[in-house]
């Protein structure tokens, strides 16, 4: 059996503060029926942080500004059409919203749209990735709480 390739990408959890709550950007491709991060492929001589920020403006058509470090997650798959087995990581900055507009996104995302933190917890498809949104709630509380 031929080894799994190792990939990495990296994505963002873009925020706004709306009347003291945390909203956050969520993506549906496939034909709206997948919710999830904004997140690519790490390009040669690129930082996780700089393919985060690229990603999200292009499929969320958002701008963002690093406030935290979120971690990352793994998982793996298998491509359908060459049957390759992935071993893929995915490292995840917080974003706070500096600009751009959902309605910008690319034609690869069928959608882009804000939603209140809890309600993108739900809405989104992969456990993983709202393991994610839980660790920027926590972060979000934390920069919350210190503003105050």
């Amino acid at each position: 059996m031929a080894k799994a390739k190792i990939q990495r990408s990296a994505g963002g959890v873009v925020y706004q503060e709306r009347e003291g709550e945390m909203w956050v950007a969520l993506i549906a491709t496939k034909g709206s029926t997948v919710w999830g991060l904004p997140k690519g492929l790490i390009e040669e001589d690129e930082k996780p942080l700089a393919t985060a920020l690229r990603e999200v403006k292009e499929e969320a058509g958002l701008l963002g500004e690093s406030v935290a470090d979120l971690g990352y997650i793994e998982y793996w798959y298998r491509d359908s059409s060459t049957k390759v087995l992935y071993h893929k990581f995915v490292h995840y900055h917080l974003l706070s919203h500096e600009g751009g507009d959902v309605s910008a996104h690319d034609r690869e995302v069928d959608e882009a749209r804000w939603f209140p933190i809890d309600e993108a917890i739900e809405r989104c498809s992969y456990e993983n990735e709202r393991d994610v949104l839980t660790r920027a709630r926590a972060e979000w509380d934390k920069l919350s709480s210190k503003a105050t």
